[in-house]
């Protein structure tokens, strides 16, 4: 039987393989000023994002809820926020080579989650909570872990420009990259915004946990709060001038590393429980 071309993981995939193309196909294109070339770029990035936009909203539609409830999930949404926040800032901070270091991103964190279809595992009803203020704190968590990945993108581009003129290098790729003071800037920013919007995410989660326990995972919000405490750390440092320049671009890609692997013992709990559940309901339905 052939795959159902309107499935939402049907449209994960076409947003994946646009996502590649436009990564691949700007990495192809980065000697060229032709702006015929910059704007297939754009193009297939921003086909990308809408399928995979149209991809997260039929699953909504289907979850009745934002959908964050297993490691797939929450990769590509990770993906469509990194992507999402990438198209607003390359506006504003008029970055070319940003969009292009977003593609490589999220065509990495969707690969990933569409090539391990146990992620995607059927969450049943009893093991997420119906509060739509559980919701709102793991949309506004995971939203702050897409800011995080593109803080670590422009540290990353930092890191680059930086290793560029240290060693008196030159080149087409330290051409296109911004100046390292407006790196710097918009690196500060980013983490204020991430910050503050976890902030929100951890508060919320927590009166959520002390008025009703079960509704949030003591474990998440220990997690959460883990990831909060690094990023206000680094925060501090970085504003009290302990912490700056590549030292500081390189605790946010480590940092932003160590959150993502900070999620994998919560799908592993999540996936349990799931698993759990169905057994149970299999034992009810024998005679």
């Amino acid at each position: 039987m052939p795959p159902d071309i309107y499935s939402d993981r049907a449209l994960f995939w076409i947003g994946s393989v646009l996502y590649t193309m436009a990564f691949f196909f700007a990495l192809v294109s980065l000697s060229s000023e032709k702006r015929l070339l910059r704007s297939i770029f754009m193009t297939l990035l921003m086909g990308g994002f809408i399928f995979q936009s149209l991809g997260l909203y039929f699953r909504g539609i289907e979850e009745h809820a934002f959908p964050l409830t297993n490691p797939f999930e929450i990769l590509q949404v990770m993906a469509w926020c990194a992507v999402g926040i990438n198209l607003v800032l390359r506006q504003v901070f008029k970055l070319n080579l940003l969009n292009v270091f977003s593609a490589g991103l999220s065509m990495l964190l969707c690969v990933l989650s569409l090539t391990n279809p146990d992620w995607d595992y059927t969450v049943r009803q009893g093991v997420t909570s119906g509060s739509p203020w559980v919701g709102f704190h793991a949309a506004l968590a995971i939203f702050s872990y897409g800011v995080f990945g593109v803080l670590a993108i422009t540290s990353i581009m930092y890191l680059i420009q930086n290793y560029g003129l240290t060693q008196r290098k030159s080149g087409k790729l330290f051409n296109l990259l911004p100046a390292i003071r407006q790196l710097e800037d918009i690196n500060s920013k980013l983490i204020v915004f991430g910050v503050s919007v976890l902030t929100v995410a951890v508060c919320i989660g927590f009166l959520n946990w002390l008025a009703t326990p079960g509704t949030v995972g003591l474990l998440k919000l220990l997690v959460a709060v883990a990831v909060w405490a690094a990023y206000g750390i680094l925060l501090y440092l970085r504003n009290t001038h302990k912490l700056i320049a590549s030292p500081f671009a390189r605790a946010c890609v480590i940092l932003f590393i160590a959150a993502l692997l900070s999620l994998w013992p919560l799908t592993l709990r999540s996936a349990e429980k799931a698993s759990a559940v169905t057994t149970g309901m299999h034992d009810d339905a024998q005679p």
